[in-house]
């Protein structure tokens, strides 16, 4: 039998499971934020006696030396480092002392309608897969959480489908009609579906039987859990049982992010799933990660491929005052459980093709958790306010509400202490130490929260008690025992109330069980005991009633002193603003102050600058001025030195110019008296031949040519004159018989000089075409001219001559004979050698000496002879 009582509203909307996002970061203090909370996590070695390069030496401390194969010891880094984290696990901790540790503080936040964020960072092969799920004996986070949310709430859980995600971050509350109906739609669907045996063939799961006990018991409670997973940077729902995109036939349906009315970040149109027991979720989380993408490389058998966030929901909601049903109001508190996938280095996996695509997408998913980690650290230490790029990845951007302090953050750094992975676990640890100096928002649950229209309550009835829930259990007993006892309606014969059931929960009842159908003791000492409670409630109604209408009366006088106050405060408000923009156009005065000020001190420092220039551009000019003078000054007395060589010099020549002159005038002088003595002439007696007795007695005179025939005279002085060559003058170039054929190129100078070639009935050419010029019967002399420049400079004309012959074939052939020769030069010049030296005057000097010499020896011997 169904009471009536349990018939509810229809559904309505309730509160999300985040508070509206806030500028939290700009408001909060020192006090208003909690660091990042990071852990680590050592993995046992797979070989026992294997290198490491990681050593635990604290709680909190791990040391990082880098090994003889890694890249820092071969630039030369081989000093050790330190990091410290919030808590250390060595290579031998389980997964227990790792969940009690780091994720039962956030369970318990959770059952209290609080958010946190929990994801495992490290290297592809640290053991983040294995800290997240674990083993069937030895789970790991995930299923821990499960067995702990559910020893906690499991008397308190709503019935199945009273709670209803609406696919937009929200929930609603159905009636009990409504989800019985679904109820019994999914019996249905069991029946039909073949049961799974992959959890009986695995073995018996071992549970952690922790719970947390300080809950309300008057909260109704239910849990939801969402499995997705960000492959390629792309959102797939792993719960989706019919993921493939209708649009596009083979391909899997993606899923978007969007931003509700709250300005939290969700994945739109998830499948939501609610279980009522941890082997049922666990059966979940099973089926998730069976569709999980993995592959095999090899550094990592089964290396995951994407980032999988498994997100568990906890909604609840008050009773109402008669502790049956779910009031309507929600309160929503989520832990994500985020296991992203490896870094990985395409050096050492060698992967190619999809599996390096998928490498490339894991990295920049990682590179940009990294940025905004360190975005955010620069805007809290330096003040700033730069952008954090939370849209580069779907990761960030999924959990930007948590950043930005809606929920508590930790990470556990997974560490792989092979010394072969010292470069990446470093890179790791870096990471985590710059992670734990990041600010996070403390997240403080408000009491506001979304609520129906109030049920109407009886009279008096204004708060709801607690103990609801005890209460309408020991009602729901009372009447079920009042049906076995006989009375068909005991809701209408039997008016019970819930107030009785309060104050008789806090005494005792007499005894309920009946002898006999017949005895009626056990009703009338009954109905007087309750009618005895009834008059001892009615009694603290009305003192409950005086004290409501006392305290109604301070409220009424407070809100008449509030009333004051805010008066008091408007008129203070006035001040202030009017102090505010006094305020204000002072601070523009400054501005403008400092603004001219600023204005000023630039100019001033622009002249600065520019004095400086000019003062450095004198210092030049200076400089060059002194350089200029002494440079005149050294020239001055080059000049100077110069000049008196020159004199010198000059007096030297002069002195030897007068030397020669002196020398001259003596040669003249001598040169005259022989010349007075050949004219006064002289008889000279030439010796005939041997066995001649005549003599030849002539006179010479000046210029006359002499011949002597006798060559036996050898050594008997004589007067020659120049010798003549007995053959034909050619320089009469004049044949009267015969023309001639004068051959002169283009480029022959025209010298205007007196000495001209004559030729009578001469024919000029430039160039010889053919040999009819030749063979002309008028033409039986060829001249050709050419010129060029002498060893001296000066021009040299040469003229050759020669004989028109014929020949037996009938043409013609130049016999050349001889060649005239017209040089041009100056009556100053000086002569050179012949090795092209010039000839000094001291040598012109001793030439005509030594002729004139010979020739005063010859006139001495000619005059003894005279008579």
């Amino acid at each position: 039998m169904k009471p009536s009582r349990l018939k509810i509203a229809p559904k309505v909307p309730t509160k999300p499971p985040m508070t509206p996002a806030r500028s939290k970061q700009a408001l909060m203090t020192s006090r208003d934020r909690d660091p990042v909370q990071v852990y680590c996590r050592i993995r046992p070695l797979d070989v026992p006696n294997e290198e490491s390069c990681v050593t635990v030496l604290s709680d909190t401390v791990v040391q990082v030396v880098p090994p003889e194969t890694s890249q820092g010891y071969r630039s030369g880094t081989t000093k050790a480092t330190q990091y410290t984290f919030t808590g250390v696990f060595d290579e031998k901790s389980t997964q227990k002392p790792i969940f009690h540790t780091v994720t039962l503080p956030l369970i318990e936040d959770l059952l209290h309608g609080k958010n946190s964020l929990l994801f495992a960072y490290g290297v592809t092969g640290s053991g983040k897969t294995h800290t997240m799920n674990g083993e069937l004996q030895d789970g790991g986070i995930i299923p821990r959480c499960l067995d702990v949310i559910f020893n906690s709430i499991g008397h308190f859980q709503a019935k199945k489908y009273i709670f209803k995600p609406d696919r937009m971050n929200s929930f609603e509350i159905q009636s009990e009609l409504d989800a019985l109906a679904e109820r019994q739609a999914e019996i249905t669907n069991k029946f039909k579906t073949p049961a799974r045996r992959g959890q009986e063939n695995e073995g018996q799961r071992v549970t952690d039987a922790t719970r947390i006990s300080a809950l309300d018991e008057d909260q109704a409670f239910a849990v939801f859990v969402t499995f997705v997973e960000v492959y390629n940077n792309t959102v797939f729902d792993l719960l989706d049982d019919t993921p493939i995109d209708p649009l596009r036939p083979g391909k899997i349906q993606s899923k978007i992010l969007r931003e509700d009315q709250h300005h939290n970040m969700y994945v739109h149109a998830v499948t939501e799933v609610e279980v009522k027991s941890a082997d049922e979720a666990a059966e979940v989380l099973a089926k998730g990660q069976k569709r999980r993408r993995v592959a095999h490389t090899t550094l990592n058998a089964e290396s995951s491929r994407s980032h999988s966030v498994f997100n568990i929901r906890v909604v609840q909601a008050p009773l109402d005052y008669q502790g049956a049903t779910p009031e309507k109001v929600l309160t929503v508190g989520q832990l994500s459980l985020v296991d992203l996938a490896g870094s990985e280095r395409n050096s050492r996996t060698k992967t190619t093709g999809e599996r390096l695509r998928e490498a490339g997408s894991i990295n920049n998913t990682l590179m940009t958790l990294r940025s905004c980690m360190e975005i955010l650290r620069e805007n809290q230490l330096n003040g700033t306010n730069k952008m954090v790029p939370y849209r580069d990845s779907k990761i960030t951007h999924l959990f930007k509400s948590y950043f930005d302090g809606e929920g508590k953050v930790r990470m556990i750094v997974c560490v792989n202490p092979r010394a072969d992975d010292y470069d990446e676990t470093l890179s790791v640890m870096r990471f985590a130490e710059m992670a734990q100096e990041v600010q996070i928002a403390r997240a403080v649950q408000p009491n506001v929260r979304l609520e129906a229209t109030p049920r109407a309550t009886p009279a008096g009835r204004e708060a709801l008690l607690p103990g609801r829930r005890k209460a309408n259990r020991v009602l729901t007993e009372a009447y079920r025992k009042l049906e076995q006892g006989g009375i068909s309606n005991p809701q209408s014969e039997v008016p019970f109330d819930i107030d009785m059931v309060f104050s008789a929960a806090r005494c005792s009842w007499p005894p309920l069980e009946l002898q006999s159908a017949s005895d009626d003791r056990l009703i009338t000492a009954l109905v007087e005991y309750l009618q005895v409670k009834i008059r001892e409630q009615q009694n603290r109604r009305e003192q409950q009633m005086k004290k409501c209408v006392e305290v109604r009366t301070l409220i009424r006088e407070m809100e008449e002193e509030l009333i004051l106050k805010r008066q008091e405060v408007l008129s203070l408000n006035e001040q202030l603003k009017d102090e505010r923009s006094r305020r204000q156009t002072f601070e523009n005065r400054v501005l403008n102050a400092e603004s001219a000020n600023a204005t000023l001190q630039r100019h001033v420092a622009e002249h600065q600058k520019y004095a400086r220039l000019l003062e450095e551009e004198l210092k030049e000019k200076d400089c060059l001025l002194n350089q200029g003078e002494i440079e005149i000054l050294n020239v001055k007395a080059k000049e100077k030195t110069k000049r008196q060589l020159e004199r010198e010099k000059l007096k030297k020549e002069l002195d030897r110019y007068k030397q020669v002159e002196s020398q001259l005038q003596r040669q003249t002088e001598r040169f005259l008296v022989m010349r007075d003595l050949l004219d006064a002439g002289c008889s000279v007696k030439v010796p005939g031949s041997a066995g001649s007795s005549e003599s030849d007695t002539r006179t010479p005179s000046l210029g006359a040519k002499h011949r002597v025939s006798d060559p036996k005279l050898v050594g008997t002085p004589s007067l020659r004159g120049p010798a003549v060559s007995t053959r034909k003058r050619r320089s009469r170039s004049v044949d009267p018989g015969k023309g001639w054929l004068d051959h002169r190129p283009e480029n022959i100078l025209d010298l205007d000089t007196v000495f001209q070639p004559q030729m009578n009935r001469a024919k000029s050419i430039t160039k010889l075409v053919d040999s009819k010029t030749v063979t002309d019967a008028k033409i039986s002399k060829y001249a050709l001219t050419t010129q060029e420049q002498d060893s001296s400079g000066e021009i040299e004309t040469k003229l050759y001559k020669g004989d028109v012959l014929t020949t037996v074939g009938g043409g013609a052939q130049v016999v050349l004979q001889d060649v005239e020769i017209l040089r041009h030069s100056s009556p100053t010049a000086v002569k050179r050698h012949s090795d092209g030296r010039l000839k000094d005057v001291h040598s012109r000097v001793a030439d005509i000496e030594n002729r004139c010499g010979h020739a005063i020896e010859g006139h001495n011997r000619v005059k003894k002879h005279c008579p």
